[in-house]
């Protein structure tokens, strides 16, 4: 059977052209390395440089010793590597074993002919993250910091001879497709690639949510794939944040009477649809989709991320009350796939087609020797390695592409064709910020619209959304539209009262006020709120990111327009958002940070689930206001208007929430008159 063996310590690093040394001499195994870095993966060698405008982008390399006894004689050896940014070139013993051209994918490599047994090995594998004219994202595009380096996990695979897939673009060689579902049974496929064609007897165990074996099914293959089939009963379903049931495929192969290697993947009964006037179905029940962009990015190690800060993030995700994520904009870590899976989110993936796709600037856009395979290779993998998790609903082919030629389109035409091809049980889409001519005519079968009213001033302002919204599904777009982002800027140390958005925000600036964020977001909810043909929404973003270069509100090198800081701080709109979206009583007043007000406030605003709110300042009550008598049922922002507090003291401000069920919370800030 097959064994995995971690390889994430003992690794040491350099930037080799800062040290005057070639290539050459840094795979080479007798060369001395003794004065490079000492490392433990996963590791990025942007985390401290990420937000500076000259982040390292170049060379690198990371050599390890690895030790192989005679037991692993006769076995299958690969590395997986979890994710390298940009481009891995691995060597083993000074022999190159092979290479992986994009940065966000998993990726194996066969090193069974390179090892030496019961002595060391020397793993060495350069990594680039510099631009390139074929990798997409190419050039600089992307409003983001390409981090280098191995800032995944690495790991070392020793399989039997006859073994499930391992050379399948990165994917367990397993795939799981439930269907003919219906509430008392459901049929599954399981299709079992293997890396060699012999007399195989594969055999599958299904288990249920609660572990127990529900089916079982066996096979015998003489080539290099075999599909197995059963029909359960009475499936439980994968049904979003309110049940997301699991069930379990245990997959062993037998060659004679020997059990050789075995798989285990999990995987959801669901079924759903788009509507292009009634939004997403869940397993026949509309289910509208809201969530957030997420970039994979932490404040501790950048990219280089943990798998506890992972559950981390995705904690704070669902505690707002998404229950949709769009994964921007490239393939993200397994885990969050399977962390999406256990939270009942559901998720739109994408690879990295980002602006353009040819760095050629004439309007010829002629497109780079090696672009379409490269791009096609990461479409296959973004697939392939994700197929079994039953949180993806969409495959998405680009974001904002701003580039259109004939060549552009008819490659956008076989990206898509591939995606039916390795997936047809999935819809495909795209983000749009064009809004015309063949822009609108890339063939997907539901699309989104990346637009920032209310921010960005070509965009219009923010009670003008739903209207544009409206001409475009109704004169337009007759596939089913969402929006694919939206949003604007929020610093926590910038506050004004009655701000005017055209004279008072500067939205590549200084001026990001986070008060006004807040609004921005109340004014645009609303509106989405109202049109059930929007099938999601997704918030840009989650948390502010590193993108090198941008000079905004209270941070450099970052994009501020996350819901929560870097540092995972929710701000102000956060807290909106989890009174709209969120179950778990939420009472919230505003603008906690603008603590210097003048003695008449123009108004005090709270976000809150309640069926009333009373607000009190300094124990005086100002009266209670009852959820119904907001101007919209479904209305969670409660406001009182110009109320007077104490000068040159501070003053307390209380909001007492009563909800439902009677339980009553509390909210207090202190704030000074001036």
């Amino acid at each position: 059977m097959r064994t995995e063996i971690e390889l994430n310590n003992g690794w040491r690093f350099a930037k080799i052209y800062d040290l005057g040394i070639s290539e050459n001499d840094a795979v080479t195994p007798e060369f001395d390395d003794c004065s490079w870095e000492k490392i433990c993966l996963p590791h990025t060698f942007n985390a401290t440089d990420s937000v500076t405008s000259s982040y390292y982008k170049g060379l690198t390399c990371y050599r390890r010793d690895l030790e192989l006894s005679t037991k692993y004689k006769g076995k299958a050896l690969y590395i997986e590597f979890g994710g390298a940014n940009t481009t891995a070139k691995v060597f083993v013993n000074g022999f190159f074993a092979g290479k992986h051209d994009g940065g966000y994918s998993a990726f194996r490599i066969n090193i069974t002919n390179y090892v030496h047994y019961d002595r060391k090995n020397q793993i060495a594998v350069l990594v680039d993250n510099s631009p390139t004219n074929y990798i997409a994202p190419i050039t600089e595009q992307g409003d983001f910091t390409k981090m280098g380096g191995l800032y995944r996990e690495v790991k070392l695979i020793a399989a039997e001879p006859v073994h499930i897939a391992l050379e399948d673009s990165g994917s367990c060689g397993v795939y799981i497709t439930p269907h003919n579902i219906t509430s008392d049974s459901a049929d599954i496929d399981v299709l079992i690639k293997l890396d060699s064609a012999n007399n195989i007897e594969a055999k599958a165990v299904i288990f249920a949510p609660d572990e127990k074996p529900v089916a079982e099914m066996c096979g015998h293959t003489e080539s290099d794939r075999l599909t197995l089939s059963k029909k359960i009963s009475a499936p439980q379903l994968w049904d979003g944040v309110n049940s997301p049931c699991l069930y379990r495929a245990e997959v062993t192969l037998f060659y004679g009477d020997k059990a050789t290697d075995m798989v285990s993947e999990n995987f959801g009964i669901r079924t759903y649809h788009i509507n292009p006037e009634d939004g997403f179905f869940l397993n026949g029940k509309s289910y509208p989709l809201h969530g957030v962009n997420y970039h994979q990015d932490s404040f501790e190690s950048g990219w280089a991320m943990t798998n506890i800060q992972r559950e981390r993030d995705y904690g704070i995700i669902r505690d707002m009350g998404c229950n949709a994520v769009r994964m921007a904009h490239y393939q993200h870590c397994s885990q969050e796939y399977s962390l999406c899976d256990d939270f009942g989110i559901c998720v739109w993936t994408e690879i990295g087609i980002i602006n353009k796709m040819s760095p050629d600037e004439s309007e010829r856009h002629i497109l780079a020797d090696g672009f379409a395979e490269n791009a096609k290779q990461q479409l296959i993998e973004l697939i392939r390695q994700n197929y079994n998790h039953p949180s993806i609903i969409l495959w998405g082919i680009s974001n904002e592409l701003n580039q259109m030629s004939d060549e552009i389109f008819a490659l956008y035409q076989e990206l898509y064709e591939l995606a039916c091809t390795e997936d047809n049980t999935r819809l495909k889409t795209y983000a749009d910020n064009q809004f015309y001519g063949r822009f609108l005519q890339l063939p997907s079968d539901v699309v989104g619209y990346n637009r920032y009213f209310g921010w960005y001033k070509e965009a219009g302002d923010a009670e003008h959304f739903g209207e544009w919204l409206d001409l475009y599904h109704n004169s337009k777009e007759k596939r089913p539209i969402c929006i694919s982002e939206y949003g604007g800027g929020g610093a926590l140390t910038q506050h004004k009262d009655s701000i005017d958005w055209l004279n008072d925000i500067d939205p590549n600036g200084a001026r990001h006020y986070e008060n006004y964020q807040s609004q921005l977001h109340e004014i645009v909810w609303r509106q989405f709120s109202a049109r059930k043909y929007l099938w999601a929404a997704f918030v840009w973003c989650m948390f502010d990111f590193p993108s090198s270069g941008r000079e905004e509100g209270d941070t450099i090198g970052q994009n501020d327009k996350g819901l929560c800081t870097r540092e995972r701080i929710p701000k102000d709109a956060y807290f909106f958002y989890r009174s709209v979206w969120s179950s778990e009583k939420t009472i919230y007043i505003t603008e906690r940070r603008h603590n210097v007000r003048p003695c008449n406030v123009p108004f005090i605003k709270i976000y809150s689930n309640a069926q009333s709110v009373e607000l009190i300042v300094n124990d005086r009550s100002l009266g209670i206001i009852k959820r119904s008598e907001l101007p919209n049922s479904n209305d969670t922002v409660f406001v009182w208007n110009n109320v007077n507090i104490n000068k040159n003291e501070k003053n307390t401000i209380t909001a007492k929430a009563t909800f439902d069920d009677d339980t009553i919370k509390y909210d207090k800030v202190c704030w000074y008159g001036k």
